[in-house]
């Protein structure tokens, strides 16, 4: 059957990587936020995927059952290199990239990186544009490296970044009430320790190239298409417009009611906006 979804697992660069896939056609890679899951896009993938496009979502990373991605030096490139790698295994050499939120930087990254490989870009509710530009990296996820500090920081930082977790959870959804059983288990999913310092890694390794990105967008030459929620509270849609705006002939899409979490909230639009950009890309 077309939409029953097949999960599955392989090895890149010395790191476990989960994923499902569903449909027979076009591949579609799915690049879930930050925090979050190949799941997020688990429903859009089951009513969307038929026999002209397969989905593919990847839990990221150091995200879901995925393992965490660990350069022998530093380099917060190295993520574009493992997504190159399987798109080259997974989607045939070439896919078409949908992120949701921060995945829409990495899908840039991918594109800069290895253009021959992206046939085109789906960027819902992206987040390419911090809301403070002098945002620095934290330090947070090297001491964790530490025996004595990654112990102290796994006792303390799951408590001390609680209710801020809460209030960003309700700000993906809003204006939409998050549903109260999903809030507590996202909650106690992405307050992990682990997770966290995943989630910090992530973004640091965004706030590392950031300005390389944003300076090189207008190399993109593939489609792409920007889905955009008018009253997203976690990141403001004209910055983020101000960016992507540069990305030769790109569509923009705005949601009146949408917020931050369109896969969420608005997932039968979000697909149907996809769908029409996949199948007409060349």
């Amino acid at each position: 059957m077309a939409n029953r979804i097949k999960t599955a697992g392989l090895t890149i660069l010395d790191t476990r990587i989960s994923y499902f896939e569903v449909g027979s056609g076009r591949p579609v890679l799915l690049l879930h936020g930050n925090p979050g899951t190949k799941n997020d896009f688990r429903e859009l993938a089951e009513t969307f995927a038929d026999d002209r496009i397969r989905f593919v979502g990847i839990d990221r990373p150091g995200h879901g059952n995925s393992d965490e991605l660990l350069p022998e030096t530093p380099d917060p490139w190295f993520d574009a290199s493992a997504y190159q790698e399987f798109i080259k295994r997974i989607c045939g050499g070439k896919a078409y990239v949908v992120g949701y939120s921060l995945g829409a930087f990495l899908a840039l990254k991918i594109a800069l990186r290895e253009p021959g490989l992206v046939a085109g870009l789906g960027l819902v509710a992206p987040f390419v544009a911090p809301r403070d530009p002098n945002e620095s990296p934290s330090s947070i996820p090297e001491y964790s490296r530490n025996p004595l500090l990654g112990t102290i920081l796994g006792l303390a930082l799951p408590s001390l970044s609680s209710g801020k977790m809460r209030q960003h959870l309700q700000n993906v959804w809003a204006p939409v009430p998050i549903p109260e059983d999903i809030l507590e288990e996202e909650h106690k999913r992405y307050t992990h320790f682990e997770h966290l310092v995943s989630m910090m890694r992530d973004k640091n390794d965004m706030l590392r190239v950031l300005a390389e990105v944003q300076r090189r967008v207008n190399e993109i030459r593939c489609p792409a298409v920007a889905i955009l929620g008018t009253k997203d509270a976690v990141c403001d849609p004209a910055a983020q417009w101000k960016v992507l705006e540069a990305l030769p002939g790109i569509q923009r899409i705005d949601l009146p009611e949408g917020g931050h979490g369109l896969p969420f909230t608005h997932r039968k639009e979000i697909g149907e906006a996809l769908v029409k950009h996949i199948t007409g890309c060349p």
